[in-house]
């Protein structure tokens, strides 16, 4: 998870992206975030307050983890082979074939939000880029549905990892928000 570089005062958080200061406050978080979750606003609450401080992270962080984990996936992706092995996440309306397909779908959303999450850490970031990351963020989480990943990750780790997304979603705009 994200906060970019600031910290918390009063309810307000205080991000820096690119060149410019963004106050964002705490609720405007949670409205954010129970509204792409279809949490209520208790429960949005609840689960942010719950998100230890130490997984709050520079969007630079978070940038190199999406890469690292879309380059892992791209790895897996090129060792598959449809020839001389049946996978057991293979079904009748998943070929081998398919699901590689799926897997560099995913793998490549994931390195080109990464590199967008990089770009806010830089001097010259805009609110265009974070529109960018915005629009990544809803591309990725459409992704988890996607049948191979469906077959390879836990139902509940897709929802956490969804959330994770629309935490960072939340807070971008809030940033925007508040300009």
């Amino acid at each position: 998870m994200a906060r970019g570089r600031g910290k918390i005062i009063g309810g307000i958080i205080t991000l820096i992206i690119g060149g410019t200061v963004y106050g964002v406050s705490q609720g405007d978080i949670i409205s954010h975030f129970s509204e792409e979750t279809g949490l209520s606003q208790e429960e949005a609450e609840q689960y942010i307050e719950s998100i230890p401080e130490d997984s709050l992270v520079s969007f630079y962080e978070v940038g190199s983890e999406h890469i690292t984990e879309g380059q892992d996936i791209l790895n897996f992706v090129s060792e598959v082979d449809c020839v001389n092995y049946y996978y057991e996440w293979e079904t009748d309306t998943l070929s081998c074939e398919e699901g590689r397909s799926q897997l560099k779908i995913f793998g490549d959303s994931e390195i080109e939000l990464g590199e967008a999450y990089k770009v806010l850490s830089y001097e010259s970031a805009s609110t265009d880029d974070i529109y960018s990351v915005i629009r990544l963020i809803d591309k990725v989480n459409e992704n988890y549905k996607l049948e191979i990943i469906t077959q390879l990750l836990d139902a509940l780790d897709i929802d956490e990892y969804i959330k994770t997304n629309l935490y960072n979603k939340a807070l971008l705009q809030a940033a925007l928000d508040s300009e």
